[in-house]
């Protein structure tokens, strides 16, 4: 046999196996079938039955439709009266709102201008408060400057007045000394006339031509003060360092009070001693420890 019947012998009985299970199940699918096509035809049914049951509904309602659109264009004329009426009302409004539109316009020229002015205002009423602060704060300062200086002149017032009060009473012990030099000077006068020049000077004192001029001021306070006899000794807490020499003389005071002269002998590093002249114990007062000694530069 030739190879290509037989290959076609094969696919004839390949095909015959495949096409008896297509068959029976084809023989089984064809009743299922005719019963969903008859339920498929009783469904139709029911649904023309459905369908003209609708289409009368709906016609009744078409009709019921028809009538309510009649009586919405019997409304709808009236509207579009009432909407003439109405375009009319509106277009009278527009021409209104225009002239609005330029009143307002008007008004917001007027409102932005007046506004520059307020904030300008507002601008310059800050400025005037600013500097009126300032002016106030200066006036506050000049017043409180001014009562200092008020006070401060007060002060100085007061002590002009004591240093016044101090200048005259120096001056008048000064011309009491001048007196009493003067009368002291008469009385050597005399005694050297009578009983001739004195030979040598008193002891621990020192001659006008040791005396040395001062060649500064100063101001010193005397710490210690001894009397041997008849004469008087002081010490002051200035010495060498602070300038102090041999054959200064001094002024002691007390105060405003003049107590005498002190003459310097001796001259530390820090201390100096000298000789207490001049003194009235019974009128001025005598010389004693706290009293002030001042030199004066040139004397």
């Amino acid at each position: 046999m030739h190879a290509l019947t037989k290959i076609f012998v094969v696919l004839v009985a390949l095909l015959t196996v495949a096409l008896v299970p297509l068959v029976a199940v084809n023989a089984t699918n064809e009743s299922t079938f005719q019963s969903k096509f008859k339920g498929a035809q009783l469904e139709t049914q029911a649904a023309r039955d459905a369908l003209g049951q609708e289409r009368s509904a709906s016609q009744a309602s078409i009709q019921k439709l028809e009538s309510e659109l009649q009586a919405a264009n019997a409304r709808a004329a009236d509207l579009e009266k009432q909407v003439a009426a109405k375009a009319s009302e509106a277009r009278k409004a527009a021409q209104e709102l225009a002239g609005a539109k330029e009143a307002a316009a008007s008004n917001a020229a007027s409102l932005s201008t007046l506004a520059e002015a307020t904030k300008a205002n507002n601008q310059l009423a800050d400025s005037l408060v600013a500097e009126l602060r300032a002016l106030r704060t200066k006036a506050m300062e000049a017043e409180t400057r001014l009562a200092q200086m008020q006070d401060a002149f007060d002060a100085s017032q007061s002590s002009l007045e004591v240093a016044d009060a101090a200048r005259r009473a120096l001056q008048e012990e000064v011309q009491r000394l001048s007196d009493e030099k003067d009368r002291a000077v008469a009385t050597i006068a005399e005694y050297v006339a009578r009983v001739g020049e004195i030979a040598t000077a008193r002891a621990g004192a020192v001659s006008d031509s040791a005396r040395v001029p001062a060649d500064r001021d100063l101001t010193a306070t005397v710490i210690n003060v001894r009397r041997d006899g008849g004469g008087v000794l002081a010490e002051i807490n200035a010495g060498a360092r602070d300038g102090v020499k041999k054959g200064w003389v001094m002024i002691i005071g007390d105060g405003s009070t003049f107590i005498g002269n002190l003459r310097i002998t001796e001259v530390d590093v820090n201390r100096s001693v000298g000789v207490v002249e001049l003194e009235d114990a019974s009128g001025r007062g005598e010389a004693k420890a706290g009293q002030r000694a001042v030199a004066r530069s040139g004397e």
